[in-house]
């Protein structure tokens, strides 16, 4: 796949997701896909996500948002973090609080604008922080689909949502259901016959 955006959406429903989401099939090593290989994908992602687009080299940053990247998945893919990934995301969380700035109002919200390439991770890191704060991580899932692996906020009242997009890994899904369900009452109705004779 070398068009680096090609069947990319914001479907995770808060930006730490949508950068989790920037490698497709993340559990498929044959299909893997990691967006981020590709530079310009990077700042096409920040104007889509509203965090703008800064002057400077995306690509010395890109170690560190990779890097971020797969934390934020460790963080929240897994049944619960591992004291690594939390003792890591702690010292990224001091680094930007460091350059953070609170409008003066309360509540307060600490936020770094993205104004140049470093901004990228701290801005990240903060609104990561809110997630990993908020009530809607119980609600964080990652997509039944085979060999997908992105990750989503289930909206859904009930929690019943199951895919990151019912457009793609769910119809993908349905279609395969529905062929093993079609293929095998073939079969089963050729054995039917073939022992009747």
């Amino acid at each position: 796949m070398d068009d680096s955006w090609r069947g990319y959406h914001l479907a995770g429903g808060h930006i730490a997701l949508d950068l989790a989401n920037t490698v497709s099939w993340r559990d498929d090593p044959d299909r893997r896909f990691d967006r981020l290989d590709h530079l310009d994908f990077l700042a096409h992602w920040l104007g889509m996500t509203g965090l703008g687009e800064p002057p400077g080299d995306l690509a010395a940053v890109l170690p560190a948002v990779r890097d971020l990247r797969e934390l934020i998945h460790a963080l929240l893919a897994e049944q619960g973090p591992a004291p690594a990934a939390l003792a890591r995301f702690g010292q990224l969380l001091a680094e930007a609080h460091a350059c953070a700035t609170a409008a003066p109002a309360l509540p307060l919200s600490w936020d770094v604008p993205v104004a140049h390439a470093d901004d990228v991770v701290p801005a990240v890191v903060l609104r990561t922080h809110e997630l990993l704060r908020s009530a809607e991580v119980t609600r964080v899932r990652r997509c039944a689909a085979r060999g997908c692996g992105w990750l989503f906020i289930d909206t859904t009242r009930n929690g019943s949502r199951r895919w990151c997009r019912a457009d793609d890994c769910g119809n993908r899904e349905r279609v395969r259901r529905h062929y093993r369900k079609t293929h095998q009452s073939t079969v089963d109705r050729g054995f039917r016959g073939s022992s009747a004779e």
